[in-house]
């Protein structure tokens, strides 16, 4: 599992510094919506690196036999039901009153949250799990 973990996190660490990249480039164009996205774009995913680094520091005490892979699996999984609940709601609360700009912003959360799973996902049954 530790070597998962690391290519994990060294994917979102990549991710944050190109979202942190270009967010800079777009400031340094005076393109300030653009900019504040990419820097939302960067927090999604430097809280779901905490998610997982806390999901896995709270397993590590637990005895959990050959299922502790499974067991940080499940966990971190979960956080991806749960998490963007209010993300869910708050995009249809735009939709509904037409504010593009809220909607723009939750539908880029929702990507980056998506976009994570399906990561760490392929790169768990790309272990064999």
């Amino acid at each position: 599992m530790r070597v998962l973990e690391e290519k994990y996190l060294a994917y979102i660490d990549d991710r944050i510094a190109e979202h942190n990249k270009i967010g800079e480039q777009y400031k340094a164009d005076d393109r300030k919506d653009e900019a504040d996205l990419e820097k939302i774009k960067a927090n999604i995913y430097e809280i779901f690196r905490t998610l997982f680094l806390n999901d896995i520091k709270q397993l590590e005490g637990k005895d959990l036999g050959n299922n502790k892979d499974i067991g940080i699996y499940n966990e971190y999984l979960h956080r991806f039901d749960t998490i963007p609940t209010n993300w869910k709601v708050a995009l249809d609360k735009a939709k509904e009153h037409g504010d593009i700009t809220k909607q723009v912003i939750e539908e880029n959360k929702l990507a980056a949250a998506m976009e994570l799973k399906e990561r760490f996902i392929a790169m768990f049954d790309g272990f064999g799990r």
